[in-house]
């Protein structure tokens, strides 16, 4: 198992930017563990935004290494990382999802988002930077994101941020134990289980306003999002596809999100 070193910081700006230079100076060992007490400017890949009060909730990130996993399997650390949070959150009880291809949902409210980067060397992965955001003791959310939702406001108490964080890491050392250890298609299997309104026939969008019905069948270990539509199969990559919002008229695309 994994032995997680925990780096406190009272602020910065961007706590996978701050373990990225961290891991440029010195080879850090797997586990290393940045944690934010406040994050003043996150950053995502196509600039998705993340509201966070400084110390209610936890903003943090991890050093992987997944050196026995070829680069095109990479998302198959985005799906452990996404089964542990889901185990962490399970484990206090309520019902949470997967939302292809970064968040975690408690039925229609979003709670958590992940950003994960990947250091490359030809075709083996160098190290991942995993950065979470978990909305914990927040109770009221000012920003314009359509659905935040935290675990105070599900389970009508405040949580220990460090306690918190300890359990969470556990979850993701065991999950990531599987994977090492070979378990991709449990892992795979336990996934699709867990994924948001899988099997259910819904509504998406493309980001040229095309409008289909459809359901979704699978995520590959690359992360391309298998949807069957019309008889057929439609496959799409971050940012191609999104669940159609008949409430506004107005499409909302999955971002990756920033903290």
């Amino acid at each position: 198992m994994i032995d997680f070193k925990i780096d406190k910081v009272s602020e910065t700006l961007s706590t996978n930017e701050l373990l990225k230079s961290l891991a440029e100076k010195e080879p850090l060992p797997e586990g290393y563990t940045v944690m934010a007490v406040a994050q003043t400017a996150g950053r995502g890949q196509i600039g998705a935004s993340w509201e966070s009060q400084p110390g209610q909730n936890l903003t943090f990130s991890v050093l992987l290494r997944p050196d026995f996993l070829k680069a095109e399997k990479m998302f198959m650390v985005s799906k452990v990382v996404a089964l542990a949070l889901t185990d962490y959150l399970a484990s206090t009880g309520g019902i949470f999802k997967i939302k292809w291809p970064n968040d975690i949902y408690h039925f229609d409210s979003k709670i958590c988002g992940i950003l994960i980067e990947n250091q490359l060397m030809g075709s083996q992965i160098v190290y991942s930077i995993i950065g979470i955001g978990l909305n914990v003791n927040q109770e009221a959310f000012i920003s314009d994101a359509p659905n935040p939702i935290s675990m105070f406001n599900i389970f009508d108490r405040k949580f220990d941020l460090n306690e918190e964080l300890a359990k969470l890491l556990e979850q993701i050392g065991l999950w990531y134990q599987m994977l090492a250890d070979g378990w991709e298609e449990k892992i795979n299997d336990t996934y699709l289980k867990r994924l948001y309104r899988k099997g259910e026939l819904c509504d998406f969008v493309t980001p040229s306003g095309e409008r289909f019905r459809g359901q979704i069948e699978n995520v590959e270990p690359n992360g391309r999002l298998t949807i069957e539509s019309n008889g057929g199969k439609r496959y799409f990559w971050f940012k191609e596809v999104s669940f159609w919002k008949p409430d506004n008229n107005q499409p909302t695309f999955s971002e990756h999100t920033e903290w």
